[in-house]
């Protein structure tokens, strides 16, 4: 295969994982192209551009919700195919690979009537009903996680893992280096010796989060752990007033591009449950309390949450359920055994498919 066609839809959880794949497929000698689509495309492409990816920006897809939603859908869907057959013809894929989400719907139909053989992959344990019903003339789908509702998927599957960045997949830092290098980055310092909490929302919101973490933090008496806490944008003032007048050391941040690093310094982590954050907790084998989601489509980070919890390595609370003495008394249960965690944490080693990238285009490579 010299040229294949990745559909990157809607979010980052859609994004991130095609660019990745295109980047490791671009390594091997070949011609990756992402079409994109939703308000953050040209943000993507951009992205994109930076690590030597060409893509193509596709026509904005409306969400197919209520009666008016779907005419709408479908009116612009209609001519989101005609677009799509026009790029498919100039760039000539042999494969389409489709990263979920409704976005890919049009140009999946479009390749599919071009002859251009499409494969699907999805990024969470629950697959999205975009998913399913592409499946129904899809050669092969590949799955982050083992799916929980299987029964509908109509092509067959195989478990490949999610995609992650190559610095991710690849990081071999060591606490204390890691330590280190985010001290001096951030004008932190840090102790190797005491349990460094990681704390972080993620793309799709952190407000029920970051509304309980300080007071649950501070409620743990003496001080015996520290903490870096990931803000998201906008937040960060209004946490530094929050933690003001914690006695454990603190850092917050709004974002960071290095997340490996945070990886390899934390000892517990705290956060939502969505595929990629999965597969890189999985990678990385860090005990994990996991907060899903709440508005996630079909519940479908609850699954993700459950599938890391197998292995013994995470503990999830709902959103409903979750308050500051809940999220105290498990971050006081962790803070009182920490080496314990610590080997629970290392279950999650089994999870890890750092090579998913790879596997996902041999897959396709294998059954052109």
């Amino acid at each position: 295969m010299e040229r294949l066609a990745i559909v990157c839809g809607g979010t980052g959880g859609h994004f991130y994982p095609g660019l990745s794949i295109a980047i490791e497929f671009k390594g091997k000698g070949g011609h990756p192209m992402l079409f994109l689509s939703g308000r953050n495309a040209e943000e993507q492409a951009r992205t994109a551009s930076a690590q030597g990816i060409d893509s193509r920006i596709l026509p904005a897809q409306p969400p197919p919700k209520g009666l008016a939603g779907r005419i709408n859908f479908i009116i612009h869907s209609i001519k989101g195919i005609f677009s799509t057959r026009s790029l498919l013809k100039e760039f000539s894929p042999q494969a389409l690979l489709a990263m979920g989400s409704f976005h890919s719907a049009a140009p999946a139909v479009a390749a599919r009537t071009r002859g251009i053989p499409v494969f699907i992959h999805d990024g969470n344990a629950r697959v999205g009903k975009a998913n399913l019903f592409l499946s129904k003339f899809s050669r092969h789908m590949a799955l982050s996680f083992p799916p929980v509702n299987a029964e509908g998927i109509k092509c067959k599957w195989t478990v490949t893992g999610m995609p992650v960045r190559q610095n991710i997949a690849s990081c071999n830092l060591k606490k204390a280096e890691a330590i280190s290098q985010l001290n001096t980055r951030l004008g932190s310092d840090f102790s190797t010796e005491m349990p460094l909490i990681l704390v972080f929302g993620g793309s799709q919101g952190a407000e029920g989060i970051n509304q309980k973490m300080p007071e649950a933090l501070k409620m743990q008496g003496d001080e015996k752990f520290q903490l870096i806490h990931i803000s998201g944008a906008g937040n960060r003032e209004k946490l530094e007033k929050a933690y003001a007048d914690s006695t454990f050391k603190f850092k917050i941040i709004e974002s960071s591009p290095d997340m490996e690093i945070f990886y390899s310094a934390a000892d517990l982590v705290i956060c939502r449950s969505g595929g990629s954050t999965v597969a890189e907790l999985s990678i990385f084998a860090k005990f994990a309390i996991l907060i899903p989601y709440p508005y996630a489509t079909d519940s479908h980070q609850d699954d993700n949450a459950d599938f890391y919890c197998s292995s013994g390595a995470g503990i999830k609370i709902l959103e409903k359920e979750l308050s500051v003495n809940k999220l105290a008394s498990t971050i006081a249960a962790y803070l009182e055994k920490p080496a314990e965690f610590a080997e629970k944490a290392s279950g999650a080693k089994v999870l890890a498919r750092p090579d998913a990238s790879s596997e996902i285009l041999q897959l396709i490579d294998g059954n052109l």
